[in-house]
């Protein structure tokens, strides 16, 4: 009796075994594809020459004016972020001059033409705009036309952002989007906006990445206002920036003389929260809960109208909102990577990212805390068209930072051939690609560390070269185009 029932326990325990085992293969092909370990002369599966795109597909590059632009021709304006350095930023940098995008425009236009690019998203400066409240610097508007006149001289379509990360000082002194009450004034300056430029722009972006600003400013607090750990004030401040989203849309489709011209969409970035061990429930727990929070909820708003945060150690939030699911004409997409999660007690979040360790061995990093992922662009945009279906996807940033340059094509040929899977496998209705960025820039709390330009520039001199690495992205919109070309002849 003793022997039979030692027999069953060993049996059951080798199926359980062989189970896991059988579920770890399928989640993990699930998860990553059978690439080569960065060596392109000895590909196993995957032909990552074997990509195409829609004919009218647009190629572009992606900058926000704050990270790029300098001070321009004023004294330099005060805002949440100028206000925020030098303390909080890598080694006490501040942004300065950037790139001197400002000035400098034409000449990295003509670098956009160079690349083959047919579209370039940009930010306007609503600090510069609007430095103080209700007056707007008609030098500054004067300039974004030109901005916009010598891109349509160079054939690129402008698509124009309202809020990246950086506005007015004294809108951040009046708490910003934390007080409902401001909304109106960040509404009144985007519909502004659109009516000084709706001649030159059809396609807007509302808001950048309102879950990264969000967790910078009250999570992490690596962001204005700094908040950390503030999971009441994430969630005002994220229902807010939502409901400023469809406001802004509203306002615009109702004022703009053809408003059937014009897509208007919000900006969200999605970095996937994957469990570090897939058995593990705490680990699926956790990664269930960080990935709702940061992702589910708001394409569930935009889905459903309602808007909903469930967070342990914070008070549940309800707000609904029936026109949401109808104020996208498009989603811009902002992908770069993914997390692996795995509960651990004994950190303060009982939470801790991890990287990729298995027997391919360890994940290729960036020069940011994250590896690459290009399998996870393919599952974004197919989460996109399933969640929010019929809604076209704009790739409105991706891009790699590579200081030494030797990972960048790699990146390139990989994320790309994931997007054109998405495309052609998945059936995704993908509109469009900026890489982030054209050059190098203040990379936020990163400050100049990080080189994410296709263009390397010298702060000292401000003289731009282009990367070898970047070369491989002129060659696809460069067969990209000749291939359409072949077809019309």
């Amino acid at each position: 009796m003793l022997i039979s029932t030692i027999f069953v326990l060993i049996s059951v325990i080798i199926v359980i075994k062989y189970l896991c085992q059988w579920y770890l293969s399928r989640v993990h092909a699930s998860l990553y594809w059978c690439w080569d370990n960065g060596n392109e002369e000895k590909r196993i599966s995957i032909n990552t020459d074997n990509i195409s795109f829609p004919e009218n597909f647009l190629w572009g590059t992606a900058s926000a004016s704050y990270q790029c632009e300098g001070p321009g021709d004023e004294a330099p304006i005060k805002s949440n972020w100028s206000e925020w350095e030098p303390e909080h930023i890598k080694h006490s940098q501040r942004c300065g001059m950037a790139v001197d995008h400002y000035h400098r425009y034409k000449e990295d236009i003509q670098l956009m033409s160079s690349l083959g690019c047919n579209a370039y998203r940009f930010s306007l400066a609503w600090d510069k705009i609007e430095p103080i409240e209700g007056h707007y610097n008609k030098d500054i508007l004067v300039h974004y036309h030109e901005v916009l006149k010598e891109l349509h001289r160079q054939s690129i379509i402008p698509m124009i952002t309202f809020h990246h990360f950086v506005h007015p000082l004294w809108f951040e002194q009046r708490s910003a989007f934390l007080n409902t009450t401001n909304l109106s004034a960040f509404v009144r300056f985007s519909i502004d906006m659109f009516q000084e430029f709706q001649d030159e722009c059809h396609l807007w972006c509302t808001i950048n990445e309102p879950e990264v600003y969000v967790s910078g400013g009250f999570f992490t607090g690596i962001f204005p206002p700094g908040h950390k750990s503030q999971p009441n004030e994430a969630s005002a401040v994220l229902q807010n920036l939502l409901q400023a989203h469809v406001d802004i849309y509203d306002g615009i489709k109702k004022i703009a003389r053809q408003p059937n011209q014009h897509s208007i969409g919000i900006v969200k970035d999605i970095f996937q929260f994957d469990p570090y061990n897939p058995l593990n429930p705490l680990d699926i727990y956790i990664s269930r809960l960080l990935d709702y929070a940061m992702n589910g909820c708001i394409l569930d708003f935009f889905r459903t109208g309602c808007f909903k945060w469930t967070m342990p150690g914070s008070t549940p939030r309800t707000y609904t909102n029936s026109r949401a699911p109808h104020t996208n004409d498009f989603i811009g997409l902002n992908y770069y990577s993914h997390f692996l999660v795995r509960f651990n007690v004994f950190k303060p979040s009982s939470f801790e990212i991890l990287h990729r360790q298995d027997d391919s061995g360890s994940a290729l990093m960036t020069d940011m805390a994250y590896a690459l992922y290009p399998e996870g662009l393919y599952r974004a945009c197919v989460r996109l068209k399933n969640e929010l279906p019929g809604i076209p996807i704009y790739i409105t940033e991706n891009g790699i930072a590579d200081r030494l340059d030797d990972r960048r094509h790699l990146f390139l040929r990989r994320y790309l051939y994931a997007l054109s899977r998405a495309i052609n496998e998945a059936g995704c209705d993908i509109r469009g690609y900026f890489y982030w960025s054209l050059t190098d820039n203040f990379e936020w709390a990163e400050g100049y560390d990080m080189k994410f330009g296709l263009y390397d520039v010298n702060l000292q001199t401000q003289e731009r070269t282009l990367r070898d690495g970047a070369k491989y992205f002129q060659q696809i919109i460069q067969k990209h185009r000749e291939k359409y070309q072949k077809k019309t002849l």
